[in-house]
């Protein structure tokens, strides 16, 4: 449990009873024998205490969006004549934009389209990318092309097949600006221009990101070593209805600086001084229409396990600053004082020890009618 947690609500609870207008005091069993004028009790009934594993709980704040946000920059001069519609999924091979009519295709990568692919370049990482999504499209059915990362008479042929299928002329060069390299399957995000807007290289386009739904914690920065990768979250969405989630290494929403123009790379956020931390968080529903949402993130901070759990509302707080229940058995009542261990917030329940209290013992609550 978090330092001052439980000091909070035992401040709670006093504040409560001090006040006069909480059950505590004014309407509970402690009222019974007070002034005969004082409001009437609040109806009261009974529940069982239970052992088992007390959670204790918090909620905070997040937003569902998408992993591993990228930044897409045009390579070219020209007229954009095309953008796809956020929301839409790009996959190997397919357009991403157009300029000048002329569509710029997706192929999977790291490294940015930085120059033109032509016969007799030097070898790269570049070159090596393209190798691998000339074999994985089936334009190397031959099974020559060894992707090295050097432009020999194999990848040029594959080229020049790929271009075929494309209905472009088979020339076996790709000039600079007909293909952009994604880290991989995209989803488009924003849209940063439009059709006619007239661009220059490094003007950016798009953003993408891929097509991993998560949600992103704003956890108080005083608590960043309270969770840990792995941990189980549960997710409250608008609608009401909750989800599983778990909490991710924050390397899941990089940050890092764009790439050149042609490429992509992952966006900043935050600020120096935010009294706030990202921390990513799995989803385990489709986030389809929720992308920006807002929602809870309910996150266990600790177990006390073989716990005596209450209601928190069958604690009476005394004017001594201890705890009471009201336990009731064969018809007759009786106060036994009771020492409170963990609490859960989100459930509204707590651990407690006391004399004769055990397993099975019927203690009263207020009625929730």
């Amino acid at each position: 449990m978090r330092p001052g947690a439980v000091l909070a609500w035992v401040t709670v609870a006093v504040a409560a009873g001090a006040a006069g207008g909480g059950w505590t005091y004014g309407y509970g069993p402690l009222a019974r024998h007070g002034d005969p004028a004082a409001a009437p009790p609040v109806p009261m009934s009974t529940t069982v205490v239970r052992r088992g594993t007390l959670t204790v709980s918090e909620q905070d704040p997040g937003t569902i969006g998408y992993a591993d946000p990228v930044t897409v920059y045009s390579a070219q001069a020209g007229t954009v004549t095309w953008l796809p519609p956020a929301g839409t999924v790009i996959g190997r091979a397919r357009p991403l934009y157009a300029v000048d009519g002329q569509a710029v295709i997706a192929l999977l990568g790291q490294v940015p389209a930085w120059r033109t692919f032509s016969p007799g370049m030097t070898d790269g990482t570049d070159v090596r990318e393209l190798q691998r999504n000339l074999i994985a499209l089936g334009y190397d059915p031959y099974h020559q092309v060894t992707a090295d990362g050097g432009y020999g008479w194999a990848t040029e042929a594959a080229v020049e097949r790929w271009q075929e299928a494309l209905g472009t002329a088979a020339s076996g060069v790709i000039p600079l600006g007909q293909i952009a390299f994604v880290p991989g399957t995209a989803r488009v995000s924003a849209v940063a221009s439009g059709a006619g807007a007239m661009v220059s290289p490094g003007t950016q386009l798009l953003t993408i990101t891929s097509t991993t739904p998560l949600v992103t914690i704003a956890l108080p920065a005083t608590e960043a070593g309270s969770v840990r990768p792995g941990e189980p979250v549960t997710i409250t969405l608008p609608s009401g209805s909750t989800v599983a989630g778990r909490i991710l290494p924050a390397s899941a929403a990089t940050s890092t600086s764009p790439a050149a123009p042609g490429g992509s790379a992952p966006t900043s956020g935050g600020s120096a001084g935010a009294q706030t931390i990202s921390v990513p968080a799995s989803i385990s529903a489709p986030a389809a229409g929720l992308d920006g949402a807002s929602v809870q993130v309910t996150i266990a901070t600790q177990a006390q396990p073989g716990a005596l759990i209450v209601p928190i509302s069958a604690l009476l707080a005394t004017p001594g600053g201890s705890y009471q229940v009201t336990v009731v058995s064969g018809g007759r009542t009786r106060n036994v004082t009771v020492s409170p261990g963990s609490f859960d917030d989100i459930d509204g329940t707590v651990a407690i020890t006391g004399a004769g209290i055990g397993a099975g013992t019927r203690v009263e609550v207020p009625s929730a009618s």
